[in-house]
C-alpha cells in the first residue's frame, strides 16, 4: 500500500492552480478527523504566520491532502486563526463537497426507474463534480417531495441504493482537472488484522443490557379511521407473538414480558401476514440481551514502520481480549477516526458494527473439564485413565462429526424455512387481476381477486371481491366531495352568523363614536370658515367705501381746470390741504383724453379726547388697469392710547375687481398692551377665484404665562385644511399642541400631537383620526385580492398567490410587495417566484425575519422567464431542514417603490364608511414610563381594536435585576 508523502498543496479557488506546497517540516499540530456516516472530513494544522505559505492560506482557497490508499481529498479553508503569542496561524478546513449544499436548487419531482448514474446526473448537473466509481447496476424510484440541494440529494440517493459515498480529486501537473463522487458498496477492506490486548489494544468493555427483553410482542398498525390492524385473525385470535425459548428463560412466575411494536411505514392497509413477518424480525432483536462494546485502540503501523498494521477508513478488523472468560472475539469496522501525520501516537479510532464470534472448541473443552472433575473421585484410577485415553482419541472425531451434523442441520433448517416462506409468500401475495366489461362469477378468491371494470371505458375502476360482493378499491370521489362541500358550507354559515352578530354590535358602537367626533371636528371647521367669511364681507365693505370716497374726491371739473392750456394733457397733478388738524395729499394721473387712470390719497389725523389719544395715517390708491379691471389698495396705521393700555393696528387691503370676480388680500398686525399683559395678532387673509386662505399668528403674555399660536386655514374646491401650532407656558408647565385637520367632500382626517411638560414629568399624546367614504383613493392600491389570508406549511416553504395575472395586466414595471412575516427560527427568507419547473415571470429578493410578526417589503421589477407558462407564484423559502417554518399574512402588491400600510384590494371593499383612529400616549414621570398604543379601525363591515399598554417603574427595574 502506498505511504502518503504528507505534503499539503494549496490551490487558488478561482484558477484551480496550485500556488503553494507545504512540506511536513513546515507545519505541526495537524489532525484529520473523518466519519463514514455523514461523509464528515475536516483538517486542521498550524504554520508560522509570516511565511510565503501563510500568505496563500486565505478563505475559500483549497488544500489538497493525500490519504492512505493514494486518494487525494480536497479541503476548502473555512477559518483561519492568528495567534500573537507564538506568531502562528491555525487553519481549519472542511471537505470541499460541503459547497454542494449551495451549488444549486433541485425542484420537487418523481424519479421513476432510474439507474444510479442517472440519479447522480440529476444531482450533479451544473456543478463542478463528476460521476466516479459506481457499484450498482439496478434501477430505483424515489420521490423528491420538496426543494433540495445537490449534497442532500446525493445522501438520499446513497441511502436508496444502500451505498456509501466517497469524494476525491484528480490532479495533473499543478492543476485540479476533475472532482469525482464515488458510490461504493462498502468503503475499506476486510484486513483480517487482529488487535490484541497489550499490543495495540488499550482496553475493552463488554456491556450486556437486558432492559428491552420481552417474551411476547404486540404489533399493530393504526388506520385513518382509528381502527387497528393486528395478527389476531391469522394467529388463533391472539394479537401478540410469543417466543417459547425466551419465555422459559425470562418469565417471572409464569408471566410474559410484553413489548409493543408499530412498523415505521406509511402503508395503512398492511395485511396481517406482512405485519407478522415484520414482528418476527423485531422479536429476534428482543429475546436476548443487547451487547455493546467500548474499544480503545491505537494504530502502531507508522510508529514501527509496519505498513500492514495500518487501519484505514472503513476497514474491518478482529479484536481479541483473552482477559474475558471465555475469550472475547469481536469483528468490528472503523467508522470514524482522528489521524496525525506528524504525531502518529495521536491516532484514535471509533469502531462500530460489532459482531461477536463464539469459539465452539473452547466451549467443548470447558464442558469436558467439568465432566472430568465430577468423575475424578468416583471412578478407579486405571479405568479413569483408560476413559481419558479413549476420550482423547475420539475427541477429534466427535468434534468433526458434531460440526458436520450441526452444519447439515443448519442447512436443512435454512432450506426448510426458505421453502415454507416461499409458499407462504406466494399464498399471501398472489393476486388475480382480471380486466373485463362484466364481472367474473367463477374462481373468485375473497380479498385476492381484483377486477378492473372498463364498462365505462379506460382506465376503468379497480374493484376487489370481498367474498359476497365487488367493492371499489378507491372510494367514490363524488360522494366524498358532496359530503365535504356540505360540511364546509355548514361550518361557513355558522361562522358567518356568529361574526355578523359581533360585527353588528361593534359597528353600532364604532359609528356612534365616529359620528360624534366627525360632528365636533366639522363644527369647529364651520365656525372658522364662517368667521373668515364674515371678515371677507367686512373687507368687501371697506373696499366699496374706499371706492366711493375716492370717486367723491376726484372732481372731474378740477381735473379740467388743472390741464387747461396744456399741450400734453397727460401728467401728474397734486392737491394738498389742511383742515382741522387733518393733513391730506391727493395725486392723480390722466390720459390725453382727460380720463383719470391712477389716483392716490395720503392723509394723517390726530384725535384727542378725555378718554383716549388716537393717531391715524392712511394711504389709499385706485388704479385703472384696463380690460374692466380695477385695483384698489388701502394701507392704514392706527395707534390708540387709553388708561387701560395701548393698542396699535397696521392693516393693508389690496383688491382687484373685474366683471366676474373679486380677489382681495388683507394683512393686519394688531398689538395690544394692558396691565394684564401684551397681546399680538398678525393676520393675512387672501381670496382668489373661490379660494380662501387665512393665516393667523397670535401671542399673549400675561403674569400667569405665555401663549403662542400659529394657525392656517385654506378652503378651495370643497376642500378645507386647518393647521394649528399652539404653545402654552405657565408656572405649572409647558404644553404644545400641533393639529392638522383636512376636510373634503368624502373624507375627514385629523392629526393631533400634544406634548405636556410639568414638574411631575412629560406626557406626549399622538392621535390620528381618519374617515373615508367609498370611491376615495388614499395611498397605494393593493393589486392582490385576498391578501389578508394567513398561510403556513409543514415544511420551510410557503406558496402564497399567483401574481402572473397582475403582471399581465399592469406590465413589467416596478412593484413593491409588503407583508407581515414570522418564522420559527430567526434568519434569512428568500422571496421569489416559482411554479414547479419554472415560472412565466421571475424575481428574487431576501429578507430577514424573526419569531414575531414584523412588516417587511421588497421592491422588484419582474422579468419574463418562460412565456409558455401561465403562472408565477409568490413564494417564501426558509431553507429546508433549517427549522425556519414560515407564516405570512397581510400581503400587499402595489405599483412604485414606496410601501404603504396594508389595505385590501378595492374589489373586496363594500359600500360603507371606513374609520381609523390611532392613539399613542407616552407618560413619563419620576415613577416610571407608561406607554399606551391604541388602534381602532372600522372598514368594510369589520371593526378592529388593538391596545398595547406597557408600564416601566422602579419596582419593575428592581425585579428585572
Amino acid at each position: 500500500m502506498r505511504t502518503p508523502s504528507g505534503d499539503l498543496h494549496v490551490v487558488d479557488f478561482k484558477t484551480s492552480q496550485i500556488v503553494s506546497a507545504i512540506q511536513p517540516k513546515d507545519y505541526w499540530d495537524d489532525k484529520r478527523h473523518w466519519e463514514i456516516k455523514n461523509n464528515i472530513d475536516t483538517l486542521e494544522f498550524r504554520v508560522f504566520e509570516n511565511t510565503d505559505h501563510a500568505a496563500t492560506l486565505v478563505q475559500q482557497n483549497l488544500v489538497l491532502k493525500e490519504v492512505r490508499g493514494g486518494r487525494i481529498v480536497p479541503y476548502v479553508i473555512t477559518e483561519a486563526e492568528k495567534n500573537s503569542d507564538d506568531k502562528s496561524l491555525i487553519v481549519y478546513a472542511s471537505g470541499e463537497w460541503i459547497q454542494l449544499a449551495k451549488a444549486g436548487i433541485i425542484e420537487p419531482q418523481k424519479i421513476e426507474s432510474k439507474t444510479l448514474k442517472q440519479c447522480m446526473e440529476i444531482a450533479l448537473k451544473g456543478t463542478k463534480w463528476e460521476i466516479g466509481k459506481t457499484e450498482h447496476d439496478g434501477a430505483h424510484s424515489m420521490v423528491i417531495e420538496e426543494f433540495i440541494d445537490p449534497l442532500n440529494l446525493l445522501k438520499k440517493i446513497s441511502a436508496s441504493f444502500e451505498l456509501e459515498i466517497q469524494y476525491r480529486a484528480e490532479v495533473v501537473g499543478s492543476q485540479i482537472v476533475a472532482r469525482y463522487v464515488d458510490m461504493v458498496k462498502k468503503r475499506g477492506r476486510d484486513t483480517r488484522k487482529e488487535i490484541t490486548l497489550g499490543k495495540d489494544l488499550m482496553g475493552i468493555k463488554r456491556i450486556e443490557n437486558s432492559q428491552n427483553i420481552c417474551t411476547a410482542l404486540l404489533g399493530y398498525v393504526t388506520k385513518d379511521n382509528g381502527e387497528f390492524i393486528t395478527i389476531s385473525e391469522i394467529n388463533n385470535g391472539v394479537p401478540y407473538l410469543m417466543d417459547d425459548a425466551a419465555y422459559q428463560r425470562w418469565n417471572e412466575k409464569g408471566k410474559h414480558k410484553f413489548a409493543f411494536y408499530t412498523p415505521q411505514t406509511e402503508d395503512q392497509d398492511m395485511s396481517p401476514q406482512r405485519l407478522m413477518t415484520l414482528m418476527k424480525t423485531e422479536m429476534n432483536k428482543l429475546v436476548n440481551t443487547s451487547v455493546s462494546y467500548e474499544v480503545r485502540v491505537q494504530s502502531i503501523g507508522r510508529v514501527f514502520g509496519l505498513a500492514h498494521e495500518l487501519i484505514n477508513e472503513g476497514d474491518t478488523i478482529r479484536i481479541i481480549d483473552t482477559g474475558f472468560t471465555p475469550k472475547l472475539y469481536l469483528e468490528a469496522r472503523a467508522i470514524a477516526g482522528d489521524e496525525s501525520f506528524k504525531d502518529p501516537t495521536q491516532d484514535k479510532y471509533v469502531f462500530g458494527d460489532y459482531r461477536e464470534i463464539v469459539d465452539q472448541n473452547d466451549e467443548l473443552r470447558r464442558l469436558y473439564q467439568k465432566i472430568l472433575s465430577s468423575l475424578y473421585d468416583k471412578v478407579p484410577q486405571d479405568l479413569f485413565d483408560q476413559l481419558k485415553d479413549k476420550v482423547n482419541e475420539q475427541n477429534e472425531v466427535i468434534i468433526e462429526a458434531k460440526d458436520k451434523a450441526d452444519q447439515a442441520q443448519k442447512e436443512s433448517q435454512t432450506a426448510k424455512d426458505l421453502a415454507e416462506a416461499t409458499v407462504d409468500y406466494v399464498n399471501q401475495n398472489l393476486v388475480d387481476i382480471i380486466e373485463s366489461v362484466k364481472p367474473l362469477t367463477t374462481d373468485l378468491k375473497a380479498n385476492k381477486t381484483l377486477w378492473r371494470d372498463i364498462s365505462n371505458g379506460k382506465p376503468g375502476i379497480l374493484k376487489i371481491w370481498t367474498g359476497t360482493a365487488w367493492e371499489s378499491v378507491v372510494p367514490d370521489v363524488e360522494s366524498v366531495k358532496k359530503e365535504t362541500l356540505e360540511q364546509v358550507t355548514k361550518d361557513i354559515n355558522n361562522t358567518k352568523q356568529e361574526l355578523d352578530k359581533k360585527v353588528e354590535t361593534l359597528k353600532t358602537e364604532t359609528e356612534t363614536l365616529v359620528n360624534t367626533q366627525i360632528k365636533e371636528v366639522q363644527a369647529t371647521l364651520n365656525d372658522k370658515v364662517a368667521a373668515v367669511k364674515k371678515d371677507t364681507e367686512t373687507i368687501s365693505g371697506e373696499i366699496l367705501n374706499i371706492k366711493k370716497d375716492v370717486s367723491g374726491k376726484v372732481d372731474g371739473e378740477f381735473v379740467k381746470n388743472q390741464i387747461k392750456d396744456k399741450a400734453d394733457k397727460s401728467g401728474v397733478f397734486t392737491k394738498e390741504e389742511i383742515n382741522n388738524g387733518f393733513i391730506g395729499k391727493q395725486i392723480y394721473e390722466t390720459d390725453k383724453q382727460g380720463n383719470v387712470k391712477k389716483f392716490q390719497e395720503i392723509n394723517t389725523s390726530v384725535e384727542q379726547t378725555n378718554e383716549a389719544i388716537k393717531s391715524k395715517a392712511e394711504k389709499q390708491s385706485v388704479i385703472d388697469l384696463g380690460n374692466n379691471l380695477t385695483q384698489v389698495s388701502k394701507t392704514a396705521n392706527e395707534a390708540k392710547q387709553t388708561a387701560d393700555g395701548n393698542t396699535r393696528a397696521i392693516s393693508q387691503v389690496d383688491s382687484k375687481v373685474n366683471q366676474t370676480a373679486t380677489d382681495f388680500t388683507k394683512k393686519t398686525t394688531a398689538i395690544e398692551e394692558t396691565v394684564n399683559g401684551v397681546s399680538t395678532k398678525v393676520t393675512n387673509i387672501q381670496t382668489e377665484q373661490g379660494k380662501l386662505s387665512e393665516r393667523v399668528t397670535k401671542s399673549e403674555q400675561t403674569a400667569e404665562g405665555f401663549k403662542k399660536s400659529i394657525e392656517s386655514l385654506n378652503t378651495a374646491n370643497g376642500t378645507t385644511s386647518n393647521r394649528l401650532n399652539k404653545v402654552e407656558e405657565t408656572v405649572d408647565g409647558t404644553k404644545q399642541t400641533i393639529s392638522d385637520i383636512q376636510s373634503e367632500a368624502a373624507s375627514l382626517k385629523k392629526t393631533t400631537n400634544e406634548i405636556k411638560q410639568t414638574a411631575d414629568g412629560t406626557k406626549q399624546t399622538l392621535t390620528q383620526l381618519k374617515t373615508q367614504v367609498d370611491n376615495t383613493k388614499v395611498g397605494g392600491r393593493n393589486l392582490l385580492v385576498k391578501g389578508d389570508l394567513e398561510k403556513t406549511n409543514s415544511r420551510e416553504y410557503v406558496k402564497y398567490a399567483d401574481l402572473a395575472p397582475i403582471i399581465d395586466l399592469h406590465g413589467l414595471i416596478e412593484y413593491t410587495i409588503s407583508f407581515d412575516i414570522k418564522v420559527a427560527v430567526a434568519g434569512e427568507v428568500q422571496v421569489y417566484m416559482q411554479n414547479g419547473n419554472g415560472a412565466k415571470y421571475k424575481f428574487s429578493k431576501n429578507v430577514n425575519a424573526t419569531t414575531q410578526y414584523e412588516r417587511r417589503f421588497i421592491t422588484v421589477t419582474p422579468t419574463l422567464d418562460n412565456k409558455t407558462l401561465t403562472e408565477s407564484w409568490l413564494s417564501f423559502y426558509g431553507t429546508y431542514d433549517s427549522g425556519r417554518f414560515i407564516t405570512v399574512k397581510n400581503v400587499k402588491v402595489e405599483k412604485g417603490n414606496v410601501p404603504t400600510d396594508y389595505s385590501p384590494a378595492p374589489e373586496e371593499q363594500v359600500t360603507t364608511t371606513d374609520f381609523t383612529k390611532k392613539t399613542v400616549e407616552i407618560d413619563t414621570t419620576i415613577k416610571g414610563i407608561n406607554t399606551t398604543v391604541s388602534n381602532v379601525q372600522n372598514e368594510q363591515g369589520k371593526l378592529t381594536e388593538r391596545v398595547t399598554n406597557s408600564e416601566q417603574t422602579d419596582l419593575n427595574n428592581l425585579l428585572s435585576r
